[in-house]
This record gives C-alpha cells, sequence and structure tokens, in this order.
C-alpha cells in the first residue's frame, strides 16, 4: 500500500525554498543561497527572533534593522575570486568638474518603465508573474527604458524579479532617485539633466549587458553629451 504521508521538511530544505521556491521571499532570498550554511541559517532564525524579543519590549527596532542588513551584506558579499564576471567598484573615469557645472544623467537597476511604454514582450507582465518567469527574463534581451525626468509617480510601473520592490513601490527615489536629481538641478546644486533618465531589469544576462547593451548605452550617453552617469542599483 503507498504511503501518502508527506515527509517532513527539513532545515535546509525550508532555507532553499526562500530562494525562488515554494516560500519565494526576495526580501530575505539571500539566506536560501550558497553565502549560508544549514547551520549558520539556523542561527540566524535563533538570533533573529531574540533580537524581535528584545526589540519589542523597548519599542525600537533599530538593532533589529542593523542585524538584518548585516546579514544582507554577508548574502550577497562577492566572491574573492569571482568565478565569471568582474565589475569595477570605482568610476571608470575621473570626475574633476564641479556639479553645479556638470550634466548629468541615470540609470537604474530597478526596472521601471512607464506605463504606456512596457518593455516586455507581450506587455503587461505582473510582478508575480515576472517572479515565476525569471528564467525567461533572464534569457531575453536587456532593454532600456527611457522615463522622462517630468513623470508623474502614478504613471511609473516597477517590475523586477531579483529584489521586494515593496519599498520602491512606496517611494521609487529608492531606486530611481529621479524627483531628487531634478530638485538638485532646480537649486542650482546641478547644472542640467537629461530630458529622459533611465531603467532596467538588473535581473538580466550579465554576458548581454556588458557585451551588447552597456555599449550601446555608453553611445547614448556621449551623444547627449553628459558629463555624468549616475548608476543606481537595487
Amino acid at each position: 500500500m503507498k504511503d501518502n504521508k508527506k515527509s517532513e521538511e527539513t532545515l535546509l530544505e525550508f532555507k532553499k525554498s526562500l530562494f525562488y521556491g515554494e516560500r519565494n521571499n526576495l526580501f530575505f532570498k539571500f539566506l536560501g543561497g550558497d553565502k549560508y550554511s544549514e547551520k549558520e541559517f539556523a542561527q540566524f532564525l535563533e538570533n533573529l527572533l531574540n533580537i524581535l524579543a528584545s526589540n519589542l519590549d523597548a519599542n525600537n527596532f533599530d538593532s533589529l534593522k542593523e542585524f538584518v542588513f548585516q546579514a544582507q551584506i554577508k548574502g550577497y558579499k562577492p566572491l574573492e575570486q569571482p568565478d565569471r564576471y568582474v565589475y569595477e567598484d570605482f568610476p571608470w573615469t575621473k570626475f574633476s568638474k564641479k556639479l553645479s557645472e556638470s550634466k548629468l544623467s541615470m540609470i537604474s537597476t530597478g526596472g521601471l518603465f512607464c506605463k504606456d511604454d512596457d518593455p516586455m514582450d507581450p506587455p503587461g507582465m505582473t510582478q508575480q508573474e515576472a517572479i515565476k518567469n525569471i528564467g525567461k527574463i533572464f534569457r531575453s534581451p536587456v532593454i532600456l527604458s527611457s522615463i522622462p525626468n517630468n513623470t508623474l509617480r502614478k504613471n511609473l510601473v516597477i517590475r523586477q524579479p531579483g529584489y521586494d520592490i515593496s519599498a520602491a513601490l512606496t517611494d521609487p527615489n529608492v531606486v530611481f532617485p529621479y524627483e531628487i536629481l531634478t530638485k538638485l538641478k532646480n537649486n542650482n546644486l546641478i547644472k542640467s539633466v537629461t530630458d529622459n533618465f533611465y531603467s532596467f531589469v538588473g535581473a538580466c544576462s550579465q554576458s548581454n549587458l556588458i557585451k551588447k547593451a552597456a555599449p550601446q548605452w555608453v553611445d547614448i550617453m556621449i551623444s547627449q553629451k553628459v558629463d555624468g552617469v549616475l548608476l543606481v542599483p537595487a
């Protein structure tokens, strides 16, 4: 007789389910990756509960925020010897011009676009559908969306399966600080900005990004005679 009793889930299975699994959680997906062993994951949960209890008693959650922040740093820390791609962590060209004399633009990996300009084909994919189809998105062309710098928030859409977009939905400036740059320009702290700012889905083929898309985007910036480009990771 076949035993239909569901086997108990192990801690390791629970851990892995956070990374695009049954319990996918884009805020805590780093826990499901290779940077945390099963033992370290168990220690994280124990510490999390202890800090949460302490913070609830004190009605102050600063230490909880710091604990999660440090855990994220560990979870996303680059490999000392990258196995595939190497990224420079400094400006390619030294910026010597004063900001008050400079023209700036911005490129964000946050996956923003205007409502009437969906880069997906076919258009209309939701955030949840994007998460379920992250493999397809990784295989798709890397598309740079142009967003006029005077776009109203209500006309912005955010769809990016690589991170938790909750905070960005509340305030898109956390991943796409277009209103901040415009304000700096209006206050004469920046001479000018491009008519459009730009965004793409950072959860993409890094090979296509580096070899195909990025060189084209450089040409776009050169054609607009910008002095610097703010690169905003999500």
